[in-house]
């Protein structure tokens, strides 16, 4: 008598889970996506705190660092920016700035076309103002942001046809109305109108990558086929404003943050994420400390990008060993489901006349096999879920013995 049958609650449990395993959103970084927020001014940052700032931003090992280009008309500091860019080999983002009244398309375009032109071959990525949906740098409507977007995409793809685009960084990356009546304005073609879209992130870790995929996923739906950056990042050193519970111990916090984020970041494929690089007074108390550099974060972020690579495969690893901890735990309820099953078989043998001990004895094998099968089951989920945590510990930051 046949007393063991094809677990097909298994096989289905199975199936499923290995069906709902997520896939990337974009391609994994090969390199890694550090790039530096600098809070550098063209008009009016002095030239030694300038060539300061480029020095640690290239130590960092950043790809781009982020300049804010005041179009006042007078390039004398944007010729400094450019020459310290092919000085320190480091290509610039350059915002696009001017006073949070200024509502005129054309002007702005002109001015747009301008800058780019001066600047090509030095800057080559040109971000349209710094979160212009937050109120307190464009207080236009949305419908005037998209049409100065428009300009300065035209004047600058005419101008400079190498350069790229880059959509203001959105203070807030949900898909809010300020964010649809600009796509929605009409006769500015706004969608088409910037290569590459952008957003800023703050708050915990968990919610800064769910936010990064939820907002790359929401455009792409509209039809934007470029890549999402961030391109403002940042977490306090100071315990006071650290609002992730998991990271709440100063500036050694601060370093295991951004290493976690931007694994998280690069895991979700966003291609370039500007961190923060130096503490700036000016700005609000909670974010006052975001800078890395002098702090262990600048020594993380440089590991970030010498080990990229590395951090990466790690973490491919872990979230192999965490499906496949969830496969194993799945297997192992559906086969203590089967040996409940059998148990409860075995039990309503009675009654059955001669065969009935023929039917208990085969009840009780079923119900022995299942049962060892589940603990072997659970037992290889641990073995996979130990794994993925040792392998989360080597990503994570520590700080250096001794430090």
């Amino acid at each position: 008598m046949r007393v063991v049958h094809v677990n097909l609650r298994l096989a289905v449990a199975v199936a499923g889970l290995a069906m709902a395993a997520p896939a990337h959103a974009a391609p994994v970084p090969e390199t890694a996506p550090v790039s530096a927020h600098a809070m550098v001014h063209s008009c009016c940052t002095p030239a030694t705190e300038k060539e300061r700032i480029f020095e640690d931003a290239e130590r960092l090992g950043a790809a781009y660092i982020r300049v804010d280009v005041e179009l006042t008309g007078d390039w004398t500091g944007l010729d400094q920016v450019a020459r310290l860019s092919r000085r320190h080999r480091l290509p610039v983002l350059g915002i696009l700035v001017t006073a949070p009244d200024f509502t005129d398309a054309d002007e702005f375009g002109r001015l747009a076309g301008e800058a780019a032109a001066r600047a090509a071959g030095t800057v080559g990525h040109w971000q349209v103002m710094n979160e212009p949906d937050g109120g307190g740098t464009f207080h236009g409507t949305p419908e005037q942001y998209a049409r100065m977007l428009s300009a300065a995409h035209d004047a600058i793809e005419t101008r400079a046809p190498d350069a790229r685009v880059v959509f203001g960084g959105l203070q807030d990356p949900r898909p809010t109305t300020w964010l649809r009546r600009v796509l929605a304005t009409p006769g500015a073609d706004a969608l088409h109108k910037f290569d590459i879209a952008a957003i800023h992130l703050r708050g915990p870790v968990e919610r800064v990558v769910r936010r990064y995929r939820e907002f790359s996923a929401w455009i792409a739906k509209r039809g934007f086929t470029g890549p999402v950056w961030v391109t403002e990042l940042g977490y306090p050193a100071d315990p006071a404003f650290q609002t992730d519970p998991a990271f709440r111990g100063g500036a050694d916090s601060q370093a295991a943050y951004l290493t976690q984020s931007l694994v998280g970041l690069g895991e979700a494929g966003a291609p370039q994420v500007f961190v923060t690089l130096r503490d700036n007074p000016e700005l609000l108390p909670r974010a006052v400390s975001e800078g890395v550099v002098g702090r262990p974060a600048f020594a993380a972020l440089r590991r970030v990008v010498d080990d990229w690579g590395q951090l990466m495969a790690w973490r491919a690893d872990q979230r192999e060993h965490e499906r496949l901890a969830g496969l194993d735990l799945a297997a192992a309820r559906a086969s203590a489901a089967e040996a409940r099953a059998a148990r409860a078989r075995g039990q309503t043998a009675a009654g059955r006349g001669e065969r009935a001990g023929a039917f208990r004895a085969g009840a009780e094998v079923a119900t022995l096999w299942h049962t060892a099968v589940a603990r072997r089951q659970r037992r290889h989920a641990f073995l996979h879920g130990v794994a993925a945590e040792l392998l989360r510990r080597e990503i994570a930051w520590k700080p250096p013995a001794g430090g």
